[in-house]
């Protein structure tokens, strides 16, 4: 396998972020689009009202249904922003489809996907592979265990804006 450049990793990053930013205006969501490093969020979805919420962006091109995740996924509660109102979008670009899939997580339910995939026995790593359609460590051969993308319900994220807690615009 090659490896993929880091321009190609950049339009890729880019590609995702401005197809859940497209989805989101498309479904009547208000967005701003950050740019940079320092921020700690990608997106910020907002309504007339008040609520927002901070969404990261994460795609893939290598591998469907599967992402890398910086370690600090797996505990979004040391995060200074409220838990509640951030999510991670991870868009499948190596699907094989024309429109790619953008599944809609909370934080809480990735870091649930990654504590299960990994036994809460994290590797010394500063990344993590965060992938629907794996079993556990150390469990893949038993029958009768969830994948994670089974374990966390993943269908049920998959281009779910309404779980972000915001209203659209209407009329």
């Amino acid at each position: 396998m090659s490896k993929v450049s880091m321009e190609k990793k950049n339009l890729n990053r880019l590609a995702g972020e401005f197809l859940v930013a497209s989805r989101l205006t498309q479904q009547g969501y208000m967005v701003a689009l950050q740019w940079g490093t320092t921020i700690g969020y990608d997106i910020l979805a907002f309504d007339k009202v008040g609520n927002s919420a901070f969404l990261e962006v994460k795609s893939t091109a290598s591998y469907s249904k599967r992402w890398m995740l910086q370690n600090k996924y797996a505990y979004p509660d040391k995060e200074a922003m409220p838990v509640s109102k951030r999510f991670i979008c991870c868009v499948d670009l190596a699907n094989g489809k024309i429109a790619p899939d953008v599944y809609v997580f909370p934080a809480e339910i990735v870091a649930k996907g990654l504590h299960y995939y990994f036994n809460d026995k994290f590797p010394n790593s500063d990344s993590y592979h965060f992938s629907l359609d794996f079993k556990p460590q150390g469990r893949t051969k038993e029958e009768g265990i969830s994948t994670v993308g089974q374990f966390i319900e993943s269908e049920k994220y998959l281009e779910n804006y309404q779980g972000l807690g915001i209203e659209a615009v209407t009329g």
